[in-house]
């Protein structure tokens, strides 16, 4: 079934000129209707409130600054408390992979990157609408293979494998 609306779509980020291009963007595709747009939390959470979104887009710096430094995405858990059932799209301009995974634990049902092309975000933003949790852009996801990779590189079992020969053999010859 075809919908005959516009998808509602809540756009935040501490830039303005995130949120601009943001809204330039959604309000071009003919599937989308920015409905609330905010560069701070407080301003998000009081506009989503009344919004009524379908989409929630937000950048992850946003409201950071006021936090410490161990709750960096704790907005992602306020935008989860605020709408529970809204999916939540998080754009993230770093490509920590710790980061990346306190956002999904956060309640990110998406993570692109803010270096992403905008098609890309938008393949997240279907995804996400359509139901699907964990999604993240070709540029978070080659991030992650990238420290899953590393992560491989250095295998603790051969080092200490070694180790336990050499003290198994002076053991011996004592």
């Amino acid at each position: 079934m075809l919908r005959n609306d516009k998808i509602r779509v809540v756009v935040a980020d501490e830039q303005p000129v995130i949120v601009l291009g943001l809204q330039t963007w959604f309000e071009t595709r003919e599937r989308y209707r920015v409905v609330a747009s905010a560069t701070v939390e407080e301003q998000l959470l009081s506009k989503l409130r009344d919004a009524d979104g379908e989409l929630v887009i937000v950048g992850g710096a946003l409201g950071a600054h006021a936090r410490p430094a161990a709750d960096r995405f704790g907005i992602l858990r306020k935008l989860r408390e605020c709408a529970p059932h809204t999916p939540l799209v998080a754009l993230i301009a770093d490509s920590d992979p710790l980061a990346i995974r306190a956002m999904q634990r956060a309640g990110a049902h998406g993570i692109a990157s803010t270096r992403d092309e905008l098609k890309d975000l938008g393949r997240v933003c279907e995804r996400v609408l359509s139901g699907v949790k964990g999604v993240i852009s070709p540029r978070i996801a080659a991030c992650l293979e990238n420290e899953r990779r590393s992560a491989q590189a250095f295998d603790p079992n051969t080092i200490y494998r070694e180790v336990r020969l050499s003290a198994t053999t002076l053991a011996a010859r004592m």
